[in-house]
């Protein structure tokens, strides 16, 4: 790590990778965890287990899905 780097996010679009390996801190620094990690709802299982767990925010799909059909 560089001194200059003080916070890191990451995203991932079908989070199906095992998320215990992840530290639940949600204070931000890289020795300490991330400060954001968002996923889509792409994968049921994993949102159930990271919703409302700092640091990670689920991003819905259903708006972009919805406009892609036009419904």
């Amino acid at each position: 790590m560089h001194m200059e780097q003080q916070k890191i996010s990451g995203y991932v679009t079908h989070g199906s990778f095992p998320w215990e390996r992840f530290k639940w801190d949600s204070r931000g620094w890289p020795e300490e965890g991330l400060t954001y990690f968002w996923i889509t709802d792409s994968c049921l299982l994993t949102v159930k287990e990271v919703k409302n767990r700092p640091p990670f925010e689920v991003l819905s799909l259903a708006g972009s899905i919805a406009a892609g059909l036009q419904i």
